[in-house]
């Protein structure tokens, strides 16, 4: 079935022949070995370095930093094309021995270069010049609020203990094994990452449904193995926190520089509009003759008046046309930028059963290119997702020659290029729309963006604090976690739909990572802001582009809060540039409710 469908999308594959190619590969063993090198050098430094010696010594480090971060993202790679690939997690394991050790032998530089006093003419020397504005964040991280062997332990425990806990969920993954029926009638197969884009907007619905079914028997039987290892994960977080004095919430959000002051004004800004956000979901249950909408029907792409049999397929030349189109009205660079994307293979789009669910853009640093990972279905929604990835590979590519440290954007920054891209497509396809119906097809679209990154992520964030919070006094089960999702979702969702998403909490990726927590809140503050960027498209014209680029070109050396005085002129903690934000996604709901509220007369 999967190669049938893969002759008619002829989706692309990438390659990594200008990259590392393969584990144990000439150029990998190299970047592995230097990497290697710079440690030993680090380990080396006499204790405390000299004044002088810090540009170098730090030096050292960027570069190491450069070589480890690019042979991980390649790991993360070859695991998501190949979920079965043995030599990824042991490679793993290898590569995070050795950045344990980077972090350990860098604890003399860093705690010398926070003695450095503000008016040091060194601070103007790169490569410490390139670092300013990490060195002060770096300054707040609370791992420094830890002793020294107090970080040394929990490094050494992170690369052999934690990390490779993230590992574990790829393993569960594979037991996602199961037939679904579709609307012919036949049985398709069901792994992991066909699990994840059916949810995502399979234009059959018995397929949808029979796999939402599927899905909750698949976690439901399994979903102690799942609470055992979030218990695991952020039983350790919660001990490691607990040790230097702060709160899950405010490692988060400095992680994703942010204030808490922001994230309040965004909730509650959402929060003053809430009933006109659930009837972004309410008005879309009578097209499936229901009265609330089923988990399944979530993101499901508009159904088609008059026919009831699947949409034909979307090739994947067609769809990465649409999106060349809208974006390079936006600027010829938008669109030249895909092009060469695709000429030198950097996109895996191509279906696959051995593919991890999901989708993302990944980088390495030491050759300066990009990649996006995804598993094109041929519909509309992974149209959009084509845009979506793409976006944040843009947004590398157009601070690429900035130094590396200096590229590194918080994941709340990460969404917004990525929503932005999105937001032109659609716009873009309502605005080509020849047809009431199509129209209505974009509307819809708007319709499901706006619950999904106003509501859907929101969820997720209040249940993995409500999570954290019971787990600070104890094992959190199986059964107390669906409790605690079927909360968050009610709070959110009120009586939208029928019933809530239980399972949710075992399936998402994001909640596993180890290298991120409470990821969810960045895609509604990426979302929002790439409203107001929209706002800025309409208004700015031909300035436009070098306002976007400049922005997208600070985020790696600004906070959110930043960002938005700087380029915006707005206050974050406030919520009046919020409700800006959200009034177009409110007009383009209050829009579907008055045209197109009755199925019957659409």
């Amino acid at each position: 079935m999967t190669s049938d469908i893969n002759s008619v999308l002829q989706a692309p594959s990438w390659t990594m022949d200008d990259a590392y190619v393969d584990i144990g590969a000439p150029r990998y063993e190299a970047s592995f070995r230097r990497t290697g090198e710079l440690v030993d050098a680090l380990e080396a430094s006499k204790s405390p370095i000299a004044h002088d010696a810090l540009p170098a010594a730090l030096s050292l480090y960027d570069e190491a930093v450069t070589l480890s971060s690019s042979l991980g993202s390649f790991l993360k790679c070859l695991g998501a094309k190949d979920s079965g690939n043995d030599a990824v997690p042991a490679e793993q394991s290898r590569l995070n021995a050795l950045t344990a050790r980077l972090e350990r032998a860098a604890e003399p530089l860093f705690a010398a270069l926070e003695e450095i006093p503000a008016d040091d003419p060194i601070r103007a020397v790169p490569p410490l010049s390139d670092w300013a504005f990490e060195l002060e964040d770096a300054s707040r991280h609370w791992k420094r609020r830890l002793s020294a062997s107090d970080r040394d332990w929990l490094g050494a425990f992170e690369a052999e203990v934690f990390k490779p806990l993230g590992e574990t969920f790829k393993t569960l993954q594979k037991g996602v094994d199961f037939e679904a029926e579709n609307a012919h009638g036949e049985k398709e197969r069901i792994r992991a990452a066909k699990l994840v884009s059916v949810i995502k907007g399979a234009p059959d619905r018995t397929l949808r449904a029979n796999v939402n079914a599927g899905l909750n028997a698949s976690y439901g039987a399994r979903a102690d193995l799942y609470a055992a290892l979030l218990n695991a994960l952020h039983g350790f977080r919660l001990a490691a926190f607990g040790r230097a004095g702060v709160e899950p919430l405010s490692v988060s959000l400095h992680q994703n520089r942010m204030s808490e002051g922001a994230l309040r004004a965004m909730r509650g800004a959402i929060l003053k509009h809430i009933d006109t956000v659930r009837d972004a979901v309410r008005v879309r249950a009578p097209y499936f003759g229901d009265t609330r909408l089923k988990i399944y029907d979530l993101m499901a792409p508009a159904p088609e008046r008059g026919k009831t049999e699947v949409p034909p397929l979307i090739p994947y030349a067609e769809g990465i046309g649409i999106v060349k189109s809208a974006l390079g009205n936006v600027h010829p660079d938008m669109a030249a930028f895909i092009d060469m994307m695709l000429e030198r293979r950097w996109i895996d789009a191509v279906l696959s059963d051995a593919k991890v669910g999901g989708a993302f853009y990944s980088r390495f640093n030491e050759f300066k290119c990009p990649r996006v990972f995804s598993s094109y279905t041929g519909t509309i929604t992974t149209v959009l997702q084509q845009g979506h990835e793409l976006g944040h590979a843009f947004h590398y590519w157009v601070m690429r020659d900035l130094p590396t440290v200096q590229t590194e954007f918080p994941m709340t920054l990460t969404e917004t290029a990525s929503t932005f891209n999105e937001a032109v497509i659609r716009a873009h396809l309502l605005e080509k729309a020849a047809s009431r119906d199509e129209v209505f097809g974009m509307l819809w679209q708007e319709m499901r963006s706006c619950a999904n990154f106003l509501m859907n992520t929101m969820v997720r964030m209040d249940f993995e604090l409500a999570f954290l919070k019971e787990r600070a006094s104890g094992v959190v089960s199986a059964r107390r976690s669906v409790e605690l999702m079927r909360r968050a979702w009610t709070d959110w969702y009120g009586d939208s739909t029928d019933g809530a998403d239980d399972y949710l909490w075992a399936y998402k990726l994001h909640y596993y990572k180890t290298d991120q927590l409470i990821y969810n809140y960045p895609y509604t503050v990426g979302y929002l802001l790439s409203q107001g960027l929209m706002h800025a498209l309409a208004t700015k014209g031909k300035d436009f582009y070098p306002f976007y680029t400049a922005l997208l070109r600070d985020t790696g050396r600004m906070t959110v809060d930043g960002i938005i005085e700087k380029h915006f002129g707005a206050d974050p903690a406030g919520e009046a540039f919020w409700e800006d934000c959200l009034a177009a996604p409110l007009a383009a709901v209050r829009r579907f409710k008055a045209e197109f509220s009755d199925p019957n007369v659409r």
